[in-house]
């Protein structure tokens, strides 16, 4: 009699040791499951905080954008005024500025960074038209450039090589001699065909300097011995 009553009570035990490790298991759960939980709220609340912050940026391009667009048409009046030469030129620059942080942030080929793309190219060559025409006019001498790269796999490497080396050149010999405006080649607009047809450039990246075009990528040294010829 008193073995069975041991055995009970080992029977007992191990009844409550089982309902214990259940107990457990189901908390281990509950808690995983809360905290799996809290991190989708969190990663919810930070998309929504994200994608907010990118729509204002995108509202705040437009609108400068537009701001620009005015005072491009405004300048036509007076090409040989110096405000829209310099302080409207680094407005498109900073301007560029802030849809590369955007790519950056969403990717070359997001929709909603062509469509900020599409606009600020055509601000860029309006800017291009009237310092063209500030050349013949006004009696001054620039090297402008239109600088046509892509995205595409195959030609960003060169397109991104070929810009930096620009960029760096444009910062050397200082925006009163050169202007660099970078085009995307691939987008779908009507005055880059056109462009694109008038100098024959059927390779990206390619360059137009003072109207003549220079197809593929050059190297910093080619492009630096005729800025030196320039002066």
């Amino acid at each position: 009699m008193v073995i069975q009553i041991r055995k009970r009570k080992r029977g007992t035990k191990t009844v409550k040791k089982s309902r214990l490790s259940l107990e457990r298991y189901l908390l281990a759960i509950a808690l995983a499951t809360l905290f799996f939980i809290i991190g989708i709220l969190i990663g919810s609340a930070v998309t929504s905080s994200k994608m907010k912050s990118i729509t204002t940026t995108e509202e705040d391009i437009r609108l400068e954008m537009l701001d620009i667009e005015l005072q491009n048409a405004l300048a036509e009046y007076n090409p040989c005024g110096t405000y829209f030469l310099y302080a409207l030129g680094e407005r498109i620059d900073n301007l560029g500025t802030r849809i590369i942080m955007l790519e950056n942030q969403l990717g070359k080929n997001d929709k909603r960074v062509i469509e900020l793309k599409k606009p600020y190219t055509l601000l860029q060559i309006q800017h291009y038209l009237l310092i063209r025409k500030r050349i013949e006019k006004c009696e001054e001498d620039y090297t402008i450039i239109l600088f046509f790269y892509s995205n595409k796999k195959e030609n960003i490497g060169e397109s991104e090589k070929q810009g930096y080396i620009l960029s760096y050149l444009s910062d050397k010999y200082g925006y009163e001699k050169i202007k660099v405006y970078s085009i995307d080649g691939d987008l779908d607009l009507g005055i880059i065909n056109s462009l694109k047809e008038l100098y024959s450039i059927n390779t990206l990246p390619s360059t137009v300097m003072n109207n003549k075009v220079y197809i593929g990528f050059h190297p910093k040294e080619e492009f630096e011995e005729i800025f030196e010829d320039l002066d």
